[in-house]
């Protein structure tokens, strides 16, 4: 499959390795630092391609979102209609950060939203799928769990069932175990990381 990685930081480099290792092609973007992903680029080899934000979008037949939660605004606008009609893995949890850089979790925003709600109102076209958010980025590194007989399990959380039947593939591909925690408006209850 062909997979779009929109912010290559600590979940999308991890599970652009293990997707790679899949088999997957891949176009990977970082939010204004492509210096900072050059290592990895090496490493995937002819699996991955440097692109901008938009042309990670425009490459992907799914493609995973996983921005700055304070960036997602900026991002949807540069990406335009590009995700339209494609499968959205959405990752974020909803930090805000106060003037001194300080993150907390947006618990306000929380009580009656989420992340992936958000980001289906604003991208109406496209498919979204939560996952990838409840545990800490170094436990998604894949290789940590190769030899473990259970591996970790993953939820995802969507409306569209087809686009959860793709999701569903990619994390087996990244070596967990999928969970389905029902439809969108259930990752409101999936929205704080283990640590």
């Amino acid at each position: 499959m062909k997979i779009g990685i929109l912010n290559t930081g600590n979940i999308g480099s991890r599970l652009a390795r293990a997707w790679a290792a899949a088999n997957h092609q891949l176009v990977l973007a970082k939010d204004g630092e492509d210096r900072k992903i050059a290592p990895l680029l090496a490493e995937l080899g002819s699996r991955a391609q440097l692109g901008t934000i938009k042309q990670a979008a425009d490459f992907g037949e799914a493609v995973l979102f996983s921005v700055y939660w304070p960036r997602t605004d900026a991002i949807i606008d540069t990406v335009g209609d590009a995700l339209d009609g494609k499968v959205v893995i959405e990752t974020m949890n909803p930090l805000g950060v106060t003037g001194e850089f300080v993150h907390f979790h947006d618990h306000a925003f929380m009580r009656d939203n989420s992340t992936a709600e958000y980001l289906q109102k604003r991208l109406p076209r496209a498919r979204v799928v939560k996952t990838f958010n409840l545990l800490a980025a170094p436990l998604l590194e894949a290789a940590a769990w190769a030899a473990s007989p259970s591996k970790p399990s993953i939820f995802y959380a969507t409306d569209d069932h087809e686009a959860g039947q793709i999701v569903r593939q990619l994390i087996e591909d990244a070596g967990f175990t999928p969970v389905n925690a029902g439809p969108l408006k259930a990752a409101r209850r999936r929205s704080s990381p283990a640590r």
